[in-house]
């Protein structure tokens, strides 16, 4: 078959061969821009913006504020009118049975009724709903915080399970030079074989930590990936400091009353409140009006009526009364509900601030100290041994000591970041995450 292009002028087939190598270059830019952008790091404030950007929990609690406001409306205005249509003595005896036209009483009526509640009653009813929407906002606050804190905790977990399964990687030349040296000493008659034997499963016994260790991050990260479907293979970033609040941390505790899990009873309480003044209008009653066209038949006049109706609160004791009674009991109970959460969240934020600084103090120690150490020591005895002046047994003592030294020194990371990501998101504040 012919080529197209050999009708068409040169130029433009320079044109068309330019542009297609021009679109070749932008793609293979955005695939280069998409490899590098799966391959940035994620921080751990990174993380949570995402995944508060795309939580399914937001998206309900966001609907459930919008669903709210829609309602505020609504509540202070006047009922429908209601259209009345009906037959009104219609004969069903004798020469006029049935007739809509014969009998002077009979009329066919059309009209209306509309119910007027009194001003108050609607305002306090707008109030109430208004409370509604205060309400589903602080539980939406909430959930932000929940998230955030959720999320960090995930990245937090992944991060350590990495950081733990580097310290442990770290240990493995170690082991080899271990083993290394005990093989030299048995080829030297220096070494029984039992000592080989220790040596190797020494090894093994590092590498079934290192095996658990890359179960615990890849386990880490599908956690994390809950959040953040796409995380794919993205590395994570630097950890922010985690013995930094941001503030006084003594000032979480006096501040208890505005933890996110007290948000909403305000708002609760206020709608209580306003439930209490609706009962107690209800003993005032409201009144409704009534007007109707009554047409006769042809021989006689049509009619018109208005009627008010009021209803009467003749047993108040038994109705109104007692409902405001419930109202109020519903208040008390929501202020003994919120004292009982201020104290359970204010001895669980004691206990995670104990918590906080204990980790800290104890992660310094181990940067400082305990880490350095039982490294200087590992390698020390490892070098007397190799060098013929020291013992297998105490070699691989060493060792363990340090690999051991390291789970912990993790484990801490590990409090310690957990108990920050608790305190961290703990308040509503504000400063972007």
């Amino acid at each position: 078959m012919l080529s197209l292009y050999r009708f068409l002028p040169r130029g433009f087939c320079q044109a068309h061969a330019s542009l297609r190598f021009l679109l070749a270059v932008l793609t293979a830019l955005v695939a280069g821009t998409a490899v590098s952008a799966n391959l940035m790091s994620l921080s751990l404030m990174d993380a949570v913006q995402s995944a508060e950007r795309h939580a399914p929990e937001l998206r309900a609690r966001a609907a459930g504020v919008t669903a709210a406001e829609a309602a505020v409306g609504p509540a202070g205005q006047l009922p429908d009118p209601e259209p009345i249509v009906g037959l009104q003595n219609l004969p069903v005896t004798g020469d006029d049975a049935f007739s809509t036209t014969r009998d002077f009483m009979t009329m066919r009526t059309v009209g209306i009724a509309q119910q007027l509640p009194r001003r108050e009653k609607r305002r306090l009813r707008s109030e109430r709903a208004a409370t509604d929407v205060d309400r589903e906002r602080a539980l939406l606050t909430n959930e932000q915080l929940v998230v955030r804190e959720a999320v960090a905790r995930s990245w937090i977990a992944a991060a350590s399970a990495e950081h733990r399964l580097t310290l442990l990687t770290a240990l493995q030349p170690r082991a080899n030079a271990q083993l290394a040296a005990a093989t030299a000493a048995l080829t030297a008659g220096r070494a029984t074989a039992a000592e080989g034997i220790a040596a190797r499963s020494a090894i093994a016994t590092l590498q079934d930590r290192l095996d658990a260790a890359r179960a615990d991050r890849d386990t880490a990260r599908t956690e994390l990936a809950r959040w953040l479907p796409d995380l794919g293979d993205r590395p994570l970033g630097e950890p922010p400091d985690w013995r930094d609040l941001g503030g006084d941390p003594e000032s979480l505790v006096r501040n208890i009353a505005h933890h996110r899990e007290l948000l909403a009873y305000d708002a609760a309480e206020r709608a209580a409140t306003a439930d209490v003044a609706l009962a107690r209008a209800e003993k005032r009653p409201d009144w409704s009006l009534e007007f109707a066209y009554a047409q006769r038949g042809p021989q006689f006049s049509n009619m018109v009526s208005v009627q008010f109706r009021v209803p009467l609160a003749l047993f108040a004791a038994h109705r109104q009364d007692q409902l405001i009674a419930s109202k109020q009991a519903l208040v008390t109970r929501i202020d003994a509900e919120r004292q009982a959460a201020q104290r359970m969240h204010g001895a669980e934020l004691r206990k995670t601030l104990t918590t906080w600084r204990s980790a800290a103090d104890r992660l310094a120690r181990y940067e400082r100290e305990l880490l350095p150490l039982s490294e200087d020591r590992a390698d020390a005895v490892i070098a007397a041994y190799r060098g013929g002046r020291g013992d297998l047994t105490a070699s691989l003592r060493a060792l363990d000591e340090a690999t051991e030294q390291r789970l912990a020194y993790t484990d801490l990371q590990n409090t310690l970041g957990q108990a920050w990501a608790t305190l961290y998101f703990a308040f509503p504040t504000e400063r972007t995450p």
